[in-house]
């Protein structure tokens, strides 16, 4: 009798369970569907306990690789013709234009050279103001956001299969949202535009 009392206990107990079971599933499902719903917030916040913090430290480091990408484009194409461009940084565009044209012995000024920067350099931050870029201000943003975040350790190369992925501003907008503070995010996503739009010019992948 006791045998038969703990069998029926034990089947009892099992339907409990089941319910238990189907009512957790339930409920699964409902917040699959409710993050779906609620993405865009979701991924804004780049804090969703399903990430871990080295996939969020990997994302934020492909945040601080396209503001170097960045930068080095905006400087490759203000001083293409100079060999080293060591100690150059887009904040300091200016100086570099003054003291390259002027003459450190005779202090003579090279008057045509620097006529050619300043229009060369006033055409390039024309065509990026297109995408938001204020000269003001994000010359030191993307300087922040390298020193914040760091760059890639390995950079992508042609034929790699992340290459497709790196190229893609739409894709790196995505893990922006992920990864980054919303405070910056407006910012980030303007870096990646602007990133996105002298590749498209000179026909080259985002990350070169």
């Amino acid at each position: 009798m006791k045998n038969a009392q703990l069998y029926e206990d034990k089947h009892e107990i099992r339907k409990l369970l089941g319910l238990v079971c189907e009512k957790i599933d339930s409920r699964s499902d409902l917040n699959v569907q409710d993050s779906k719903v609620h993405y865009s917030s979701v991924s804004r916040r780049g804090h969703s306990k399903d990430r871990n913090s080295k996939q969020v430290h990997h994302c934020q480091r492909v945040v601080g690789e396209c503001a170097f990408q960045l930068d080095q484009r905006i400087l490759t194409r203000m001083f293409h013709g100079y060999e080293r461009l060591y100690g150059f940084s887009v904040s300091r565009i200016k100086n570099k234009i003054l003291q390259l044209t002027t003459c450190p012995l005779t202090n003579k000024v090279d008057e045509a050279e620097r006529t050619k920067l300043f229009e060369r350099r006033h055409k390039l931050f024309n065509t990026l103001r297109q995408f938001g870029y204020d000269k003001q201000v994000h010359p030191t943003f993307t300087e922040y956001l390298v020193n914040t975040y760091g760059v890639l350790k390995h950079r992508p190369f042609p034929g790699a299969d992340p290459q497709e992925f790196y190229n893609c501003p739409i894709e790196l907008r995505r893990m922006a949202a992920e990864c980054m503070p919303c405070s910056i995010l407006d910012n980030v996503n303007i870096i990646i535009d602007c990133l996105g739009g002298l590749a498209e010019e000179d026909g080259k992948p985002l990350f070169i």
